[in-house]
């Protein structure tokens, strides 16, 4: 049957990304507390050129081997994942890329996705465009007002003969949820008794501020059916490097690699030979954790300053806070466009998951101190005089 000009039902069914209906509204000078990213500039070992002839040349589908083996060294040591070896790893085009080919790998279309919100906004249509169905569940804010609750008694009244995969993420973007141990071996253990896949993202792994990060791969039982994504974005302020990497078990690697492999073919050397730098760095520790206490010192400085309900987030870079107060007909966005005209952009909730759509995310990490007090400021006055 003839198709064109119609598209696809996967390409009608994503979302417009919010980033790209903000972007261009916010005037020069203006403070960009929406997206996710810092002023911080990366560490020095990062910052490679391509002077070396071997870079112009294709590199090696799965990643450079030498950067597998310093990956993998990282996961058995920090991540306690004892069996993690080159083999199991795939270099990828930043988390994104490794959560789609994850996705890809384990989900047939019609299969049911569960995902806990709020969440990142992509991971639904990383879901959609696998052929699957995501399943919103409320879940962090309701660990952050009553930590004793169990996260899987949460999760499993919306699971059905459908439900293929559970996707995790911890510390959570956008309201920097850590999973405590108990959670992540709560949700470990329904996912081996309804033989659920996992993935977990762990992109923010070096911004938990009060609690070592625990891998739920490293939990019994759960390497086999656990593909966690990584990246160098948030750890080590080089988003526009795009570069992550995913780590699994040997037959769903195998999956995923392929699946790489016919989307980006390889990673450029170029962004891998910095990310070997970094990676096998002696310095690299003390940046993390110098970039760590900047990071909760900014967290401090904008809980301190808004004054809409808000949780203290355990991780992360932002604040998760609730305008509900100052809502107009259902929507927050009379204020979010009030706010672009004072000169101070945030995420509206509505992307973040069902039930948000009065919230809004904050990064506290884009821009140095004295501009994020300045945006803070501005948010401040737009809400009291509301």
């Amino acid at each position: 049957m003839p198709r064109a000009p119609d598209l696809s039902s996967a390409a009608r069914a994503l979302r417009e990304s919010i980033f790209a209906r903000l972007q261009g509204r916010l005037a020069p000078g203006g403070v960009p507390l929406h997206l996710g990213d810092t002023y911080l500039a990366p560490p020095e070992s990062a910052r490679v050129t391509a002077h070396d002839p071997s870079l112009w040349r294709y590199g090696a589908p799965a990643g450079d081997a030498v950067l597998l083996d310093a990956l993998a060294k990282k996961l058995r040591a920090r991540n306690r994942l004892a069996w993690a070896q080159p083999s199991n790893l795939q270099i990828t085009c930043g988390a994104t890329h490794a959560l789609a080919a994850a996705a890809r790998a384990v989900i047939d279309p019609g299969d049911e996705v569960i995902v806990p919100s709020p969440h990142w906004p992509l991971i639904r249509g990383i879901v959609s465009n696998a052929g699957g169905v995501p399943i919103e569940v409320p879940l962090t804010q309701r660990l952050y007002a009553d930590p004793s609750l169990d996260a899987a008694s949460l999760i499993e009244p919306l699971l059905t003969e459908r439900t293929a995969a559970l996707y995790v993420t911890t510390p959570n973007n956008p309201d920097g949820k850590v999973l405590a141990p108990r959670h992540l071996a709560q949700l470990a253990a329904l996912a081996r008794a309804r033989g659920l896949w996992v993935l977990s993202d762990e992109v923010y792994e070096d911004l938990s501020f009060d609690a070592p990060h625990e891998s739920i791969a490293a939990l019994e039982g759960m390497a086999e059916r656990t593909i966690t994504v990584f990246s160098l974005s948030k750890s080590y302020a080089l988003a526009g490097y795009r570069l992550g990497y995913a780590v699994a078990a040997e037959a769903p690697m195998r999956a995923l690699r392929k699946i790489a492999n016919h989307t980006v073919y390889n990673v450029p050397d170029v962004l891998q030979r910095a990310a070997l730098a970094v990676v096998e760095d002696a310095a690299s520790p003390a940046w993390l954790a110098g970039a760590r206490a900047t990071y909760r010192a900014a967290r401090d400085l904008a809980s301190s300053r808004v004054a809409a309900p808000h949780f203290l987030p355990d991780g992360a870079t932002y604040l998760f806070v609730d305008l509900s107060r100052w809502s107009q007909g259902g929507t927050i966005w009379p204020l979010v466009e009030k706010l672009l005209d004072a000169g101070v952009s945030i995420s509206p909730g509505e992307q973040f998951g069902r039930g948000f759509e009065n919230h809004a995310r904050l990064c506290f990490t884009a821009v140095p101190p004295p501009l994020l007090e300045q945006g803070l400021d501005r948010f401040a006055r737009a809400l009291a005089a509301r």
